[in-house]
């Protein structure tokens, strides 16, 4: 916490308790300890976003409760410094609050009847989910034979839920999700999937589950399939959800129970959280279907999930039940049609087409190519082929088509010369990387694989979804394109070569290989250009993690009140909670400043420093930190301030390595001075000023960078133990890739200097602690320099070289 304890202690010795002023100075003190939370706050809402940090929705409502009771607050205490001046603030701040509250609020739920729904009623996918509702149309609108069954609705979900009163207790745990630790998502999987599995199903939900059961007969054996409401349409969830196979009549809410608990698997919570969507946004309806005992079973695509080749469909197919394709544990026959022809081939060249396939073939790609052209979308079919030669739908769903979103663009071909060390396979998604190959397997455990990984597999799971936030490309020896783990890589642009065998033991663990998945090709080495990809906020825009939180920080970060001296410096021209953040510190600093004129007292005199330096800096004294005989002056030069830290960092902002008239890096004429992130003030605005507390041994500094400021706050006495320097720092107007290589760069001198650092997103936090006068006071002198030497590197800081070569020059001046 930024204001100190001794902070008080001062300002308590200047202005003694039962003055009129006292409530004042508390106000302000409470003031600046919810303006620090507010920027911690506001921090982590930009690594969500722009570093593309996953967090459950329900852990991102209470970032915004704290962050909006943090503002609340400093709009409070600010009322209570200047009484009725706020109330157009408050105003504003319900506003804002209610907009981003609303954006991030869950969908109306209907916990009421119908609990079950037939294939052929009015169905919606709020009720029936994304599968049912596809299912249903292919028999309605197309004519397509599907199992018999029916549809346990989301309804259902919702209302077990409610009986059971679990929402509370589960968006307590969801909340507790950090993207960052496997082991929580672990963790709150177990307790989550537990708590479905043990609540007793709602009277009314399991009399309707009865009698639709009685409809459709006794003497069936079941498929139990997940119909997740938003599954299977811009977000697949892929093999994500459990299907419960061969069930018997009686053994129906026990299969029911473990469809809607597998809602929260490990590798569910993962996707679901990774595509932002929250838990009451994919309410789980339950697909109650007759089981089908397949000659050959398998998937359909209309097009190329590549996008190289859109004029060709393929039919993924494997003996017996089509799981073992879907889950990627063998490697299945391939077929492919020009969608302008009537003619199916192999896509190898030792697979021949059996004759009594042909016909099933053809209406197959037919089928495809008449439902792909009636949505307007590229379709992913499921089908079955039964032993009496009827064609059964099993699932139908739009197809992801791979554009741009690679990790490296597709476009890149391997270094000519070089002899690939492995080749052959199918190109499951597109893209170039590089990374250490991580053999998974039982010496190398899923919870010990390294963030930018290239994860070599046998079978490439649906569960394996959970490991890809820590992977850069994948290699496996079975697997399908049409598999459930290809469709998310796809989805979240990692590149994936499967099905490459048997010489997949040529790729050992820990080896720095080059992946071109495209070119079907591993080569040795790191051989893939550095090409600079999209951000991943660009790459992944249109997921609902990215749409939800790009409209929650319109109403958050954007700044307009840049200029404190213009005359739209007022409580009227707020449009963000950044806004009325930034409102509130400068009225707040100004009434602070201001009492000392106003109770007349000779220490509570502000002092404005004189110098040649490009900045306003005024000075309150409370002991000893300024030369006496200055009481009557208004102005004061360096030479009259007496305070050991404030003099230490003055020598380091004065360094010779600092260059504060140096503006040939930036076009002045196309951006006024005042935008500027790293300018320390206004070429004109007196009022864009920077404010000290001092004393002989003590500073507390408010210094301006750009639109926002820096806090230093230092203690220099003689008992080391009682020594600190403690140091915030974030902001700026640069991009946020520029704001954070410049936080890299901070981060790093202050590390050498012997600071203890934290970093969210482009907020630091520092301190340095429990040393001699001396050494404090040298550390201050390098963190003085170091406030000169980057107060404008946001703007030109480009890449991690530019980072390394600033650090040199720091440390060899």
């Amino acid at each position: 916490m930024l204001a100190t304890h001794l902070f008080k202690y001062w300002s308590k010795r200047l202005f003694a308790p039962g003055t009129i002023l006292q409530s004042t100075y508390n106000s302000f003190l409470e003031l600046l300890e919810h303006d620090g939370r507010c920027h911690e706050r506001m921090a982590e809402f930009e690594t969500l976003y722009y570093q593309g940090n996953r967090e459950d929705i329900c852990g991102i409502r209470n970032r915004l409760e704290e962050l909006s009771q943090s503002v609340l607050g400093m709009v409070e205490n600010l009322e209570t410094m200047r009484p009725g001046t706020c109330q157009t603030l408050f105003a504003y701040h319900r506003k804002f609050d209610f907009y981003c509250r609303f954006l991030l609020s869950p969908p109306t739920i209907d916990f009421t009847a119908p609990y079950t729904a037939a294939f052929d009623e009015e169905l919606s996918e709020e009720l029936v989910g994304g599968k049912g509702l596809n299912l249903a149309r292919m028999t309605k609108e197309y004519g397509l034979t599907i199992p018999a069954g029916f549809i346990i609705t989301a309804n259902s979900y919702h209302a077990l839920i409610r009986h059971n009163g679990l929402r509370d207790k589960i968006d307590a745990l969801l909340a507790t999700i950090k993207s960052d630790d496997p082991q929580i998502v672990k963790t709150v999987s177990r307790k989550l999937c537990a708590m479905i599995d043990e609540a007793p199903i709602p009277p009314q939900v399991a009399e309707e589950i009865t009698h639709a059961m009685a409809v459709i007969g006794s003497g069936l054996l079941l498929a139990v399939r997940s119909s997740g409401v938003n599954e299977d349409g811009a977000c697949s969830f892929a093999g994500q959800y459990q299907t419960v196979l061969n069930v018997k009549p009686e053994q129906i809410f026990t299969a029911y129970r473990k469809v809607l608990a597998s809602k929260y698997s490990e590798e569910a919570l993962t996707y679901r959280i990774h595509s932002g969507l929250g838990d009451e946004e994919t309410g789980m309806a339950v697909l109650v279907l007759e089981m089908v005992e397949p000659e050959i079973a398998g998937v359909l695509y209309s097009t190329d999930p590549s996008g190289a080749d859109p004029g060709t469909a393929t039919i993924h197919y494997v003996e017996g039940q089509g799981d073992a394709l879907v889950s990627g544990r063998v490697i299945p026959k391939v077929i492919k049609a020009k969608n302008d022809t009537t003619q199916v081939v192999p896509a190898g060249d030792n697979l021949a087409i059996p004759d009594k396939y042909h016909a099933p073939f053809l209406k197959l790609f037919e089928t495809g190519k008449k439902i792909a052209d009636h949505e307007a979308a590229p379709q992913d079919i499921e089908w079955a082929l039964d032993r009496q030669g009827r064609l059964l739908f099993l699932q139908s769903r739009p197809l992801a088509i791979q554009t741009d979103g690679a990790k490296v663009l597709v476009s890149i071909t391997p270094h000519s010369g070089i002899p690939p060390l492995l080749t052959g396979g199918t190109t499951a998604s597109s893209g170039a990387v590089s990374g250490i190959t991580y053999r998974l397997d039982e010496t190398h455990p899923a919870g010990e694989l390294p963030p930018g990984s290239i994860l070599l597999l046998r079978e490439t799971l649906p569960s394996h979804v959970s490991l890809l936030d820590r992977v850069n490309g994948i290699v496996a020896e079975l697997g399908s394109s049409a598999g459930h783990l290809a469709t998310v890589c796809r989805e979240f642009g990692i590149p994936m070569l499967l099905g490459v065998g048997d010489d997949i033991i040529r790729l050992s663990h820990g080896r720095q290989v080059s992946l071109f998945a495209d070119h079907r090709q591993v080569f040795i080495g790191d051989l893939v250009p550095r090409i600079t990809a999209p951000p991943i906020y660009e790459m992944q825009k249109n997921l609902p993690f990215f749409k939800r939180l790009n409209a929650v920080l319109d109403f958050i970060t954007p700044l307009k009140l840049v200029d404190p001296k213009s005359r739209d410096f007022k409580p009227d021209s707020c449009r963000s909670f950044h806004d009325i953040i930034r409102y509130c510190h400068e009225q707040a600093i100004a009434a602070m400043f201001s009492i000392g004129d106003r109770i007349g007292g000779k220490k509570a005199k502000k002092k404005k420093l004189i110098t040649d330096l490009p900045l306003d800096l005024f000075l309150l004294d409370v002991g000893d930190g300024i030369s006496r005989g200055t009481s009557a002056n208004s102005e004061i030069t360096i030479h009259q301030v007496t305070s050991a830290p404030f003099l230490a960092l003055w020598q380091g902002l004065t360094h010779p390595a600092v260059q504060w008239e140096e503006r040939n890096h930036f076009d002045w004429k196309s951006f006024d001075e005042i935008a500027l992130a790293g300018g320390v003030a206004s070429k004109d605005s007196g009022d864009f000023a920077s404010y000290a507390v001092v004393a002989e041994d003590y500073l507390n500094l408010n210094m301006r960078f750009g639109y926002h400021f820096t806090l230093v706050d230092a203690m220099c006495g003689d008992e080391p133990e009682k020594n600190y320097c403690q140091f915030r720092f974030g902001g700026g107007g640069g991009d946020f890739s520029g704001r954070t290589l410049r936080i890299e760069l901070v981060s790093t001198i202050l590390t050498r200097i012997g600071f203890q650092v934290t970093v969210k997103g482009d907020l630091l936090d520092s301190r340095l602690q429990q040393i001699g006068r001396n050494r404090l006071l040298a550390g201050i002198q390098l963190l003085g320099k170091l406030l000169g030497v980057t107060k404008l590197m946001d703007m030109r800081l480009k890449d991690e070289e530019m980072v390394e070569s600033q650090i040199e020059d720091f440390f060899s001046d």
